[in-house]
């Protein structure tokens, strides 16, 4: 998670008063009603679902938006909204839309709809004549129908959408972009309906109206969501449920117990020790779901007032990290060690720095000369671990064990996640925090992350450096192979040696799902947290 991305959506604000998408039909309403509930850890940090950047916004949306292309099991792209796609030249793309696509209104989903929501992505003009007229700022803002959102950098530049007909898009690209297809299947490039959007029937700040399986039928602001069938989805037969009840339980011990007696149906964890806490509940199924995600720790190499502005001190923390004890002692062996390009994409790019490579006594070695190097016997920093996941507090506590074996001393600082996000990625008045990355669904999308100018998230903190600016934009042109993974491996050098961002172990999710209320279907790896992409073949046992 980029977590300057949810400060971002906690500005732009939730309305209290949410329109409801639109009503349950008469018809069928007094058969027999299917239900499932669904236990969250947060809410929406703001209803655009172009705009958020935190996953218990993302798993939401997924309930009642739909992406043009979605992945499987193995990462690979899959159709989504769009039945098919072919790239027709190195910089060109065609998708065709699936034919029964419609929106929960009944209003068949068409190319205007694809456009018009790259364009609001992407910050394209959609209307100059409107915004010229407009006399107030409020005018011109609603004129132009566009947002900043931080996903038009992993789509690219966009030269033309094309309308080949009422089903078809053409795309053409500045430049060749491997990821292009990849950007398209996360969900903040979700497609929403245009056509509403413009005549002011549908405002995506205030509403969620999508053409997935769900529909909102209503919202109690951090409370609860009552989500129901939506009578034009595509897939015939599907949503398996008439209704799916959402609980916004952000305490995890609180979410067990509504497991236990039966008020959720399923829920996810991060907590490695959530097998031992329903041990011995039959009616509970553990499943542990692999992702491309990982938790970081952010070191601060621009303050002067940080340690960390020194990069030998840097790379010292880095190497000195035990990946496998974080991964034993914190996550009982359920994460293992991860990298800059996280392991779940079977890459060995960055496997043979020596970050990973060396025997650990022998990065131990080399660490204490880069502290000895700087003149100093030993340095001292701050390690922040928000209250945003218990977990980040154990993390701390193996890693100042780590550091202090090489002369960097460690005091953990504990605060609210408000208070944390506003001093790691809005003043950069920090040494280090601990946090975590989305990974998405191709490697060149997480390492684009370490250049700050097209990041951005982390301008106050990570230094710019050109040759990895240039190495990264030469990656995105770079197609599947041997090639790109050569590319890839001197990145991962070049990322080791900055070592501002360091890469520590897996992210596993555990979800816990009431086997006697219901089935499901769950993928062993999930790469644009995407964990309940088969919500729609979820069944109630009721």
């Amino acid at each position: 998670m980029n977590n300057s991305w949810m400060a971002r959506g906690r500005r732009a604000g939730l309305s209290a008063a949410v329109a409801v998408a639109a009503v349950l039909c008469a018809p069928g309403a007094a058969q027999a009603q299917k239900s499932l509930s669904w236990g969250t850890g947060g809410d929406l940090d703001t209803m655009d679902v172009h705009i958020a950047g935190t996953v218990a916004s993302w798993v939401m949306y997924q309930m009642v938006y739909e992406t043009l292309l979605t992945t499987d099991k193995d990462l690979k792209l899959r159709p989504g909204l769009a039945e098919s796609w072919q790239q027709d030249s190195p910089t060109s793309y065609t998708l065709t839309l699936r034919r029964d696509a419609k929106w929960s209104n009944g209003r068949p989903v068409v190319a205007s709809d694809v456009i018009g929501s790259m364009q609001r992505i992407t910050g394209v003009e959609m209307n100059p004549a409107g915004v010229a007229a407009a006399k107030t700022d409020e005018e011109k803002k609603k004129a132009s129908n566009r947002i900043a959102s931080y996903w038009s950098r992993q789509l690219g530049v966009i030269k033309s959408m094309t309308p080949v007909d009422e089903r078809t898009v053409r795309f053409e690209l500045d430049k060749p972009h491997t990821a292009f297809l990849a950007a398209l299947a996360h969900i903040t490039a979700a497609i929403i309906p245009m056509k509403e959007f413009r005549d002011g029937s549908y405002d995506p700040t205030r509403q969620l109206m999508g053409s997935g399986p769900f529909m909102v039928s209503a919202y109690k602001p951090k409370e609860s969501w009552t989500l129901v069938r939506n009578p034009h989805y595509w897939r015939r037969g599907y949503p398996k449920v008439d209704t799916l009840n959402v609980l916004i339980i952000p305490d995890e011990a609180a979410r067990v117990a509504a497991l236990r007696d039966g008020r959720i149906d399923y829920s996810s964890f991060a907590n490695p020790d959530i097998g031992r806490l329903v041990a011995g509940d039959g009616k509970l199924t553990v499943t542990s779901q692999n992702t491309t995600n990982y938790f970081r720790m952010d070191l601060n190499a621009l303050s002067d007032k940080s340690a960390f502005k020194d990069k030998r001190v840097r790379q010292a923390a880095n190497l000195a990290i035990d990946r496998d004890a974080l991964a034993n002692i914190v996550f009982a062996g359920a994460a293992r060690p991860d990298y800059p390009v996280p392991g779940a994409f079977g890459k060995a790019a960055c496997k043979d720095v020596d970050t990973y490579r060396l025997p650990r006594p022998e990065r131990l070695d080399k660490a204490r000369k880069l502290i000895a190097a700087t003149g100093k016997g030993s340095v001292d920093v701050e390690l922040i671990a928000s209250s945003g996941d218990p977990i980040y507090a154990r993390m701390a506590q193996v890693i100042q064990q780590n550091l202090k074996q090489v002369g960097i001393n460690v005091k953990i600082q504990q605060m609210p996640v408000a208070e944390y996000l506003n001093k790691v990625f809005t003043k950069g008045e920090f040494d280090a925090a601990l946090s975590w990355l989305a990974g998405y669904s191709d490697p060149a999308m997480v390492v684009a992350w370490w250049n700050p100018k097209f990041a951005v998230w982390n301008t106050v903190f990570h230094e710019y450096v050109p040759a990895l600016a240039d190495a990264l934009e030469q990656l995105r042109g770079a197609a599947d192979g041997a090639v790109r993974d050569a590319q890839l491996a001197e990145i991962c050098r070049m990322i080791d040696d900055g070592a501002n961002i360091l890469a520590l172990v897996s992210k596993v999710d555990f979800i816990v799902h009431r086997n006697d209320a219901m089935e499901i279907r769950l993928d062993p790896v999930s790469g644009s947290s995407s964990t309940y992409q088969y919500v729609a073949e979820f069944a109630s046992k009721r």
